[in-house]
């Protein structure tokens, strides 16, 4: 105690420059280090038929909305829509890149491709009937339908607004699924359009980036045992269609890049 007779406060514990020194830094197991064959593993790619991949992809999709609680976005009932009314569409974004990338995944929204004008008034009103209890957004060159409440759409429906755009509508691939007919981008096409993508000034970084995940994933998938290889002058002259005058060299080297494990990077231009 001190001379007024309260309790003094413990001694503090010093530790040297040389105790500090002497401790040894913790051992990772050898599991921790070492991931090549986990690595390997995690990043394999599947040889899917394109019905399938879609499938796959609407799976988890929809199974993650249920589970969350989300309202219901059914594929299905997408197409079926669409075909009662006998509008010619393709279908984009994760489910149209599925096959092409080997690797399906869950994704919030549905991306429909259609012509401009009376064709894309009618896909907007079928999907209108269809799910009245979505806001419509009309932005520039696309219908969004959100959820009241939320800011993200959750279904996209688009006309081409870039030449490459409408080459991806102009030879789309047909699938039939489960009685549904409709059409997904071939392989070059759906590169050249995440190529455009890429290079959108206007289009978030992080969505950038993703596309260039994909674009990587799609020119890896390609080289795969029981692929068809890219068709590189069709792409070339699709990338040129991106971006004149450079875009098909450019979109070229991002596929040899890629398949060298190299993620393009048109932001680092």
């Amino acid at each position: 105690m001190n001379e007024k007779g309260d309790p003094m406060p413990a001694p503090r514990r010093t530790v040297s420059a040389a105790t500090a020194v002497k401790k040894k830094p913790r051992r990772l197991a050898p599991s921790l280090v070492d991931l090549t064959e986990w690595e390997a593993m995690k990043a394999t790619r599947r040889n899917l038929r394109p019905a399938d991949a879609v499938r796959e992809c609407a799976y988890l999709s929809e199974e993650y909305r249920k589970r969350f609680g989300m309202p219901e976005i059914s594929l299905k009932k997408i197409v079926k829509a669409l075909q009662a009314k006998k509008i010619s569409f393709v279908l984009t974004g994760a489910h149209g890149i599925a096959t092409w990338t080997g690797r399906p995944r869950s994704t919030k929204d549905v991306d429909i491709l259609v012509k401009s004008g009376r064709n894309h008034a009618r896909a907007v009103k079928a999907l209108r009937e269809l799910y009245p209890e979505l806001e419509v957004h009309n932005l520039t060159g696309v219908a969004a339908f959100v959820v009241p409440g939320e800011r993200e759409s959750v279904i996209d429906v688009t006309f081409p607004h870039r030449h490459d755009i409408a080459e991806t509508l102009a030879t789309a691939i047909w699938l039939e699924n489960e009685g549904l007919r409709y059409r997904i981008p071939r392989l070059e096409a759906a590169l050249a359009n995440k190529y455009g993508a890429m290079l959108a000034l206007n289009r978030d970084h992080v969505k950038r980036a993703q596309d260039a995940v994909d674009f990587m994933g799609m020119a890896r998938h390609s080289t795969d045992e029981g692929r068809d290889p890219i068709d590189m002058e069709w792409l070339a002259k699709l990338g040129e269609l991106v971006w004149p005058g450079g875009g098909g060299e450019e979109i070229i080297r991002f596929v040899e890049q890629a398949k060298a494990g190299v993620v393009p990077n048109p932001m680092g231009r």
